[in-house]
């Protein structure tokens, strides 16, 4: 009985003891809540960030490259629905022509998107012209692309103009605009 009495004084004695290096329990958990905190606050701004539309002021002649763009592709679709009519040497100049004014886009940085035939979410940073319904298809499409998305050095420069098919159900509120 002395033995086990000795024991649990001694064990007394450890517990009142100071415990160096270690911190409060409260504390340790003050410091783990504040770099949650912090973590969540970051993840809002990187969030914050990839959906916010990142537009850029552009300079004339890239406002001019935007349009040359926007008609290069408009050239291109009506150019591809009356191929069919045209001899083979004829189809391969106006390709060509159109190859080499997409590569000048490219080299100055300018890179044209088509939507047409895409899965549509709201998230895109499209103009949404008007909306179709059809009860056939499970979820939303881009039907038709109007203008195409214009991006100049990894920046939206000029917005998509799209027609969005959809099953009966789906509300987009930019459509009413």
């Amino acid at each position: 009985m002395s033995m086990s009495k000795s024991l649990d004084e001694h064990n007394d004695k450890e517990a009142e003891k100071p415990v160096e290096n270690k911190e409060k329990p409260n504390t340790l958990i003050s410091k783990k809540l504040a770099d949650i905190h912090l973590q969540i606050l970051e993840t809002r701004k990187d969030i914050q960030s990839a959906v916010t539309p990142k537009f850029l002021d552009v300079s004339i002649q890239v406002k001019d490259l935007i349009e040359l763009a926007i008609e290069l592709w408009r050239l291109e679709i009506r150019m591809n629905t009356s191929l069919s009519s045209l001899p083979t040497n004829q189809k391969e100049i106006l390709n060509n022509s159109i190859q080499k004014l997409k590569r000048y886009l490219e080299k100055n940085d300018i890179e044209i998107l088509d939507h047409t035939n895409q899965k549509f979410n709201e998230g895109r940073n499209l103009d949404i012209l008007a909306v179709d319904k059809d009860s056939t298809i499970s979820e939303a499409i881009i039907k038709e692309t109007k203008e195409p998305t214009i991006i100049h050095k990894g920046y939206v420069v000029h917005k998509g103009k799209v027609i969005v098919l959809s099953n009966a159900a789906a509300d987009f509120s930019e459509a009413q605009k």
